[in-house]
């Protein structure tokens, strides 16, 4: 009887101490990020039989457990990768929209607008050198913002590029901690039970993954966590890592960039070589977001301001090539033009220099050589030695209110203020799906949080269940050590 309450007390009394131990853990851990509360899972030891009844022979410690729930998890991770992309977006797009915001009194549409009126008064006084210079300056302000927005569209554009790269290292960064988690799960599980605390922490380097791109996994063998990235293939697979790669390409307009522009490239790498290309596979999470509005929105940006500049060069060129210097020109006895080889042109002269192309026309376009040397080259009739004619001038004022782009159907400005709202809607879409977003998230943590987050108070209760059992647990061996000792007693 001595021995078998001996053999009962112990087990209680190591389920207790087990029990008060995992209590402890969770209180201490109450404030660590991504924690699962542990629960020890208790059942009744095998019965012994005596003679025509079974007794019971005490507890045993099943395991030890963390709670958790996959499902639940893997919506909190789902709802990180939707709101990661939303809110990336929100933050590049408004970056983006104040590149065509008018917050002062020189932004591109106003100076244009400034452009065409020197061009008007230009025809009302075609003499007045005064407006000639007006003209230049004003053309010059044009050509200065042009380059501005260029040159600020190329450097979000080498942001994002940054952005990507660190991205893809973070990735592989994730997958390095998650690929060691598997070996050590793999490790301690397969000689003991579960290993919540490692558990808890390859679960945190997922919901991480996750807010770079949208991440699928499940459990392949007994602790071995596979990671796949959702439309790109596996990160983590067979107790290894297959990294992703970012670099440098020459693209095309056909594939997201210009010709003579770079193009960041992300792969998987397999042997030191690229493998397959993820570029266009824009995904979800904060990368597929960024990848998104670089080679759509920015695209689209860079486009509309380069035909804006092509057109607006393209147009003035040739109108202004039409008219004539205003200069005098020597005639003979009939009225006919001097002209001597070696003599500067008198007409077909460009107000603008001629790009080479639509692209990149935002970032090249310039005055020409013969207006910025010499301010009687700008022309402003269509007949040689006409001081009062102002048909050129005037033509190419109206320039402004005719519909020359989107084939045709729209003015400069028109395209200006359309390309301004289109990224502004954009915007403020993304900004209302981040909030959207961002509290489908704060629901998804509280339901994980009453799942799996510890509550004080109940570990505080459960200490004193714990502390209480484990002294009962003490008094039943002590009291089977009394019994026995009287049995010895009664022996001698």
């Amino acid at each position: 009887m001595g021995s078998d309450l001996f053999s009962i007390g112990r087990t209680s009394l190591n389920a207790s101490k087990k029990s008060l131990s995992t209590t402890s853990h969770n209180i201490a851990n109450a404030n660590t990020e991504g924690y699962s509360r542990q629960r020890v899972n208790l059942e009744s030891a095998t019965p012994i039989g005596e003679g025509n009844i079974v007794i019971g022979s005490g507890v045993s410690i099943k395991s030890v457990k963390r709670v958790h729930d996959q499902l639940v998890e893997e919506n909190l991770n789902d709802a990180l990768t939707k709101h990661q992309f939303n809110e990336t977006r929100t933050s590049h797009l408004s970056s983006m929209e104040q590149i065509f915001n008018e917050i002062n009194s020189d932004g591109l549409n106003k100076v244009m607008n400034r452009f065409f009126n020197s061009f008007r008064e230009l025809s009302n006084q075609p003499e007045n050198e005064v407006v000639r210079t007006l003209v230049r300056d004003n053309a010059q302000l044009v050509v200065e913002d042009f380059h501005r927005i260029s040159e600020e569209i190329t450097q979000v554009k080498s942001r994002m590029d940054k952005e990507i790269r660190a991205s893809v290292e973070e990735i592989n960064q994730l997958g390095t901690t998650i690929t060691r988690l598997n070996k050590e799960i793999v490790r301690l599980e397969n000689v003991g039970g579960e290993t919540g605390d490692l558990r808890d922490q390859r679960d945190m380097a997922v919901r991480a993954l996750s807010e770079f791109t949208e991440v699928k996994g499940y459990e392949a063998g007994r602790g071995e966590y596979v990671v796949n990235l959702v439309g790109w293939g596996s990160l983590v697979a067979g107790g290894s890592l297959n990294p992703l790669v970012a670099r440098d390409v020459t693209g095309n307009k056909q594939s997201g960039s210009y010709s003579n522009e770079g193009r960041l490239e992300i792969a998987f790498e397999k042997s030191g070589k690229a493998a397959s290309n993820l570029t266009e596979k824009k995904g979800s999470g904060s990368l597929g977001a960024i990848v998104k509005t670089r080679n759509e929105e920015l695209e689209f940006l860079r486009d509309q301001l380069d035909e804006m500049a092509h057109s607006l060069v393209h147009i003035t060129n040739a109108i202004h090539r039409k008219g004539f210097v205003n200069k005098k020109i020597p005639t003979d006895q009939q009225g006919n033009l001097i002209v001597r080889p070696g003599d500067p042109k008198i007409t077909g002269i460009n107000f603008f220099k001629e790009p080479l192309g639509k692209e990149r026309a935002s970032g090249n376009i310039a005055i020409s050589d013969e207006v910025m040397d010499d301010l009687t080259n700008i022309a402003t009739g269509l007949e040689p030695n006409s001081p009062g004619d102002n048909r050129i001038a005037l033509a190419i004022s109206k320039v402004q209110h005719e519909k020359l782009l989107g084939d045709g159907t729209k003015t400069i400005e028109e395209m200006y203020l359309e390309t301004s709202s289109s990224i502004g809607l954009a915007s403020s879409k993304a900004q209302i799906n981040a909030e959207q977003s961002g509290g489908i998230v704060a629901q998804a943590r509280s339901i994980k949080e009453r799942i799996s987050g510890v509550n004080l108070d109940e570990e505080a209760t459960n200490m004193v269940k714990y502390q209480q059992a484990y002294q009962a647990s003490a008094k039943m061996i002590r009291t089977a050590d009394e019994m026995f000792d009287s049995v010895l007693e009664m022996i001698r």
